[in-house]
């Protein structure tokens, strides 16, 4: 396969500033890309060079380490979306969640509203089976088109395909496939209505969790035991903290940068919260955001 011509790649850019976390060194090399094709050439790109390569989108649900990634950075933005036939939406990978609400709303299409203030885009919502309120993108999900790395091939699954379970899909771990594209499932709905409903739903967040701070949202799955958060405060973490690395005040399941937080502090505090939890209560955390090292995904 012939890469476009014309590829902005860059060298040396910060991840701390492509991710909601502000944490993560420079990468080698960096690109955003915005359509199914921009996306496939940037990765032949990669395999070209014999570039080691990670892909992602919204940077809501991850952090990088602060040494960097060795070989190139992908990053899905923007994008567009497109209303079909019976209420089903085409929506590209990097468009932001809450502004795809808004947008439907806008033209009386809803059915989404569990999702408009959460951050992130499309792609990683389906990655990670986003949600809340006993709702995730699974139930809404039609069709996905996923890009099979290796084999430079695109396939249309169905939700049975991502094998869906609470916050995990089982492209989660694996990249080798992207998500380029998915077709949701809407229904109409007057937008006063859905407008209304989104403000509610985000005064109650603005209220509870520490919406607008550096942080990957709820860090720890919950538990069948008792939701995560509470399991930290009962094991008397709340407001705990490693270096620049905090488990919030005000919501004890949101681990937040104060703002000198290093990778390492994030991964510390993470650690350091399961093994109390674990002692005191016997329960099991596991985490829902997602660690990228300097050569990909590895374990918290």
């Amino acid at each position: 396969m012939k890469v476009t011509t014309g590829l902005n790649i860059q060298k040396g850019v910060k991840l701390s500033e492509h991710c909601r976390f502000s944490v993560g060194g420079p990468a080698d090399f960096f690109i955003e890309v915005t359509s199914a094709e921009e996306i496939r050439d940037a990765i032949q790109y990669a395999k070209q060079n014999k570039l080691n390569y990670f892909v992602y989108s919204g940077g809501s649900n991850l952090f990088f380490d602060d040494k960097g990634f060795r070989g190139l950075v992908i990053r899905i933005t923007g994008g567009k979306f497109k209303l079909l036939s019976d209420g089903l939406v085409l929506v590209d990978a990097g468009y932001e969640l809450p502004k795809l609400v808004r947008n439907l709303a806008s033209k009386g299409w809803g059915g989404l509203e569990f999702l408009g203030n959460i951050p992130g885009s499309v792609g990683g919502a389906v990655v990670g089976n986003a949600g809340c309120y006993g709702k995730s993108i699974a139930d809404i999900l039609q069709t996905a088109q996923v890009c099979s790395a290796e084999r430079n091939k695109v396939e249309v699954w169905k939700p049975e395909d991502f094998e869906f379970d609470y916050r995990h899909s089982n492209i989660k771990d694996n990249p080798d496939k992207i998500v380029l594209n998915a077709t949701i499932k809407t229904v109409q709905r007057p937008p006063k209505e859905i407008v209304a409903e989104l403000k509610r739903e985000l005064d109650e967040r603005m209220e509870k969790h520490p919406h607008s701070a550096k942080c990957a949202g709820s860090f720890f799955k919950n538990p069948e035991a008792m939701p995560a958060w509470k399991a930290t405060q009962e094991a008397g973490l709340q407001a705990f903290c490693v270096g620049g690395a905090c488990l919030s005040d005000k919501h004890a399941n949101f681990l937040i940068n104060r703002g000198n937080a290093t990778s390492e502090d994030i991964l510390k505090l993470a650690r350091e919260i399961q093994a109390v939890v674990k002692n005191k209560l016997n329960i099991k955390l596991e985490p829902e955001v997602r660690y990228v090292g300097e050569h990909g995904l590895e374990d918290i």
